[in-house]
């Protein structure tokens, strides 16, 4: 049975969809869930689903785009008429409103910038500057509430595996969400399902089997069925902040450590390639002012960088030696 579901699925996904407009087109109430989680329960049930994907992957291959980010790719899906995109935090992480390419189905490029993200649950949103061709609004799917999802329940996942590829639409892949809340050490929460995912396919939208985001594309795991998508409902409720172009649930970072006989702000350790490295300074530097305030101590740098947003320039005058000299340091982050 789970052999010719797959083949059924397959036929139905190779077959190609139409580029509906999920605003308006309308989708049928999904069948019940199966009576047992790991297949159907009989041939109806099974062209029952098969009918489902169909109707779900017209409307939501539209609205499934890849970004490109510098010289990295991924997914994105729009959720709104006026072109708002979510993805995953790893996809857009940099500096808020940094521009990138938003790349449709169809191949058409638009512009777009990066909104907030958050690196601690992976969430990121990016935002399309351009307007559709020939005007009107971008087409968009809905958001609903991840907090309602139960194991075993069908889900579609869609992406851009490896990137945009010229004449390929996004690719489709049916699954079942295995836990809906798996959480990690850390404390974050993460949707766990067995749709199979590649790199390229990160910040590509999981969907309910009525074609509404329920999560976000976040790890691939080992094995490859086996991945982690942010629930929706985390961007849900950092949903203003994120749209401001903020950072979240991060803490201010510059590289160093302090020396272990400093009475002043003497640096022990500079992380190669971290900020204060990047700005030049050295092991051994005294910083006397940090960001327009004098500090006396490891203890009291620290206070003034804890103040500091991510990607602020701040000016650090440090004695070295004999010497006195002045730097500008872009200040880094790490999750909290």
């Amino acid at each position: 049975m789970r052999f010719r579901l797959f083949a059924v699925l397959g036929a139905v996904l190779a077959a190609g969809v139409a580029a509906a407009d999920p605003v308006t087109k309308a989708i049928p109430e999904p069948p019940p869930a199966a009576a047992k989680p790991d297949r159907p329960a009989s041939v109806e049930e099974l062209k029952e689903i098969q009918n489902q994907v169909r109707a779900v992957t017209d409307q939501v291959i539209p609205v499934t785009v890849c970004l490109q980010v510098g010289a990295a790719s991924g997914s994105g899906v729009i959720v709104s008429e006026d072109g708002l995109i979510l993805t995953a935090g790893h996809v857009v992480a940099g500096k808020p409103g940094r521009p990138l390419a938003v790349i449709m189905p169809d191949g058409k490029r638009y512009k777009g910038k990066v909104l907030g993200f958050d690196p601690k649950n992976d969430s990121g949103m990016a935002q399309l500057t351009d307007t559709p061709e020939g005007g009107g609004k971008w087409p968009y799917a809905e958001v609903a509430p991840s907090k309602e999802l139960k194991g075993g329940q069908w889900v579609i996942a869609t992406g851009h595996p490896g990137g945009y590829k010229k004449g390929r639409p996004p690719v489709v892949r049916v699954g079942r969400i295995g836990t809906p809340t798996f959480t990690q050490p850390d404390g974050v929460s993460f949707l766990q399902t067995d749709c199979t995912l590649v790199g390229g396919d990160s910040g590509g939208p999981l969907f309910d089997m009525k074609g509404r985001v329920v999560g976000i594309h976040s790890r691939i795991g080992d094995p490859i069925n086996q991945n982690l998508d942010v629930p929706s409902d985390r961007y849900q409720e950092a949903w203003d902040e994120l749209a401001k172009e903020n950072i979240l649930n991060v803490s201010p970072y510059l590289g160093v450590t302090m020396a272990d006989d400093a009475t002043e702000c003497k640096l022990g350790r500079v992380t190669p390639r971290g900020p204060a490295a990047e700005a030049g300074l050295k092991t051994g530097d005294v910083i006397v002012r940090f960001a327009g305030q004098e500090v006396g101590s490891y203890d009291e740098m620290v206070k003034v960088l804890k103040e500091q947003k991510p990607f602020a320039e701040v000016a650090v005058e440090v004695k070295r030696g004999d010497e006195v000299k002045d730097f500008k340091v872009t200040i880094g982050f790490r999750p909290d």
